[in-house]
């Protein structure tokens, strides 16, 4: 950089130009006098070399500075900078950056852009808060969070996070402050204050920007767009919050919408999610957490894989000791529209939830159930989501619909895999328990068993026995037909070595709760514990499938064979795995298809041929009948 010639300087002023003290502005060699007009400057200000046009919407603006003022700037190669109605401080405007009709954009020096910022995850009284982090994942937020027990554990892991908070926000010595990113572009917005803009994100049309971090690249832009006002956030790559939303406190992940005038306060949405019209508060919203419509509040949860029904509500206060309660619907659950709960309760993974519910409800060994009120009573009808056609759809939907462009070690661990030792083991309980209470029933002839608060009919549980029964059988086929059975012998030996464990969980991705406390004990005993958390979550992306198989090895070897690999290798057993399995698979296959026929029922015709048309064609046509696509089992 160099110092304004004399004859440059004069050609500025006559373009309208002002500047405070002229040799506080420099310049890079072949910058052009007359690529800036009427702009004042004061301060430290640096200038690029600026030529030719960009474009925006089709409309050509000059690369170069026009009606602007500019204090403690530095202004990168062929950036535009047009229509700033008050002023730009203290920040560096990167190479190719458009920075158009805005009001007010400034940067305090002391300005830790959102990351001084605690966000009230899950308890709405501040008991799990964690760091507004840059370095969040779904699976840090959730080691932040969930274990409160583990004190050291939990400063240590916030630790490791304002530490990477730390290394994302600095800047060389002399910089401004602030940030906006090469090819970024921020059009008429009234106020951002604080905001750090990464590379060619898109922030337009907003009304007031406070403290945030949007984190953006070429190959994954985020962007945040009209009448959106947000106060101490951060977004992910791919992230897009528009149309009016309103987000305090609140971390957006990869790739995740938030708009249509949803307000969320408090709230860390992990990868893939929706969240459109209605309200979240101290929401921790796992991956593809959807929620579409406007009378909805999902409060003091936890969910992933969740879609929540219009009117969906939940209750974390009774009016005592304040808002302190929480709740968990765990993975793949949804509710339906009106549904209530009142935490605390524990859903297990793919429960549906419909009607009113105050229980205070732990169905974590009832996977898969349906959650129905009947007569203000809770009834679990459990396995029903089994044989749901819809249930399966949204297994075999959301790998289709991960959007993330750029996935690497910064990014949410996502496994999809339903027949993960987790599930496995929540259904095996639920087959044990719910054994018992057959046999309960034939003993004493009842026609209903309690469940805490809530009730099962006897048939329900029958049903529940027999559907639990099939998932365990097609769980041991798939992962025998997954070996070398010419080396199964082997593998069963390693597998008997194996420690059979409960697994967690982590906010989509699976560990097993030997490992993770086995962690929790590493990092709070550590002094190097930064490589130790780095170590772990590389072991999570990276090591399931082998855990996988020897957990699941180890389980068919000890339910089927009391351990004995002789037995288990026999011809004889594997043939019955196989033949056990593939029949339990193809009865949920028709299970399945007979749930999907019903969507084609007569009673769906309903209103089709309106006008005395053929109603059968018109239904038809528009359901396109052919071309849906069969839906596999798990």
């Amino acid at each position: 950089m160099r110092q304004l010639t004399s004859k440059e300087i004069e050609s500025l002023q006559a373009s309208g130009c002002s500047a405070d003290d002229w040799k506080n502005i420099s310049v890079a060699d072949g910058f052009n006098p007359d690529s800036v007009s009427k702009t004042s400057f004061s301060g430290k200000c640096q200038l690029g070399v600026f030529s030719g046009v960009s474009e925006i919407n089709g409309v050509p603006f000059p690369k170069g500075i026009n009606n602007a003022r500019l204090h403690n700037c530095v202004i990168g190669n062929d950036a535009v900078i047009n229509g700033i109605s008050r002023y730009i401080s203290n920040y560096e405007i990167a190479d190719g950056a458009i920075l158009i009709d805005n009001c007010e954009i400034f940067c305090n020096n002391s300005s830790a852009f959102g990351t001084d910022t605690k966000i009230a995850v899950l308890n709405e009284n501040g008991g799990r808060s964690i760091p507004l982090s840059p370095a969040l994942t779904a699976q840090l937020a959730y080691l932040a969070v969930m274990f409160r027990d583990y004190k050291v554990f939990t400063e240590k892991i916030c630790a490791y996070l304002d530490e990477k908070s730390r290394k994302y926000i600095s800047r060389p010595d002399g910089a401004p402050r602030g940030y906006i990113g090469k090819n970024a572009v921020v059009v008429g917005c009234k106020k951002v204050a604080n905001v750090w803009i990464g590379d060619n994100a898109t922030v337009k049309d907003c009304s007031s920007l406070e403290n945030g971090i949007i984190k953006s690249s070429a190959a994954d832009p985020s962007s945040i767009t009209t009448d959106v006002m947000a106060q101490n956030f951060i977004l992910c790559n791919g992230a897009k919050v528009m149309d009016g939303a309103i987000i305090r406190n609140t971390f957006v992940g990869q790739n995740t919408e938030v708009g249509l005038g949803f307000s969320a306060t408090d709230t860390f949405f992990s990868a893939n999610c929706q969240a459109f019209h209605g309200e979240s508060c101290s929401l921790f919203a796992g991956p593809f957490t959807v929620s579409h419509h406007k009378s909805t509040l999902l409060i003091a949860a936890m969910f992933s894989f969740m879609n929540a029904g219009s009117a969906t509500n939940q209750s974390n206060h009774y009016y005592r000791l304040g808002p302190n309660h929480e709740g968990v619907l765990q993975r793949g659950s949804k509710t339906a529209s009106g549904s209530y709960v009142l935490w605390p309760a524990v859903t297990g993974v793919f429960t549906l939830v419909k009607g009113k519910h105050g229980g205070n409800l732990d169905t974590r060994k009832l996977p898969f159930s349906y959650l129905i009120e009947q007569n203000s009573e809770t009834w679990i009808y459990p396995g029903s989501s089994m044989k749901s056609c819809g249930t399966m759809r949204d297994i075999n939907k959301w790998k289709k619909r991960d959007k993330r462009k750029t996935i690497d070690e910064n990014s949410d661990i996502i496994n999809y895999d339903i027949m993960s030792p987790f599930i496995v083991a929540e259904v095996a309980e639920g087959f044990e328990f719910l054994t018992e209470k057959q046999h309960h029933q034939r003993r004493a002839g009842v026609n209903y068993h309690k469940y805490g608060r809530a009730k099962m009919h006897s048939v329900a549980v029958d049903e529940g026995v027999d559907l639990y029964a099939m998932f365990l059988s097609t769980f041991a086929v798939r992962l025998l037909k997954s070996c070398d059975t010419a080396n199964l012998k082997n593998l069963y030996e390693k597998a008997s070595n194996y420690e059979i464990d409960k697994w967690a969980d982590i906010a989509g991705a699976y560990c097993s709760r030997k490992k993770l406390f086995g962690f929790i004990d590493k990092v709070a005993n550590s002094n190097d514990y930064s490589n130790v958390i780095t170590s772990f979550i590389s072991d999570l992306r990276n090591g399931y499938e082998e855990e996988k198989l020897m957990w699941g090895l180890k389980f068919i070897l000890d339910q089927r064979f009391n351990g004995n690999i002789e037995a288990a290798v026999s011809p004889e057993a594997i043939a019955d795995i196989i033949n056990e399995g593939e029949t339990a698979e193809n009865t949920l296959a028709k299970m399945i298809d007979t749930d999907k026929e019903r969507e084609f029922s007569q009673f769906m015709q309903v209103g089709y041929g309106l006008d005395g048309n053929d109603p059968v064609g018109d239904f038809n046509n528009v359901q396109d009948k052919d071309n849906v696509a069969d839906i596999p089992v798990f």
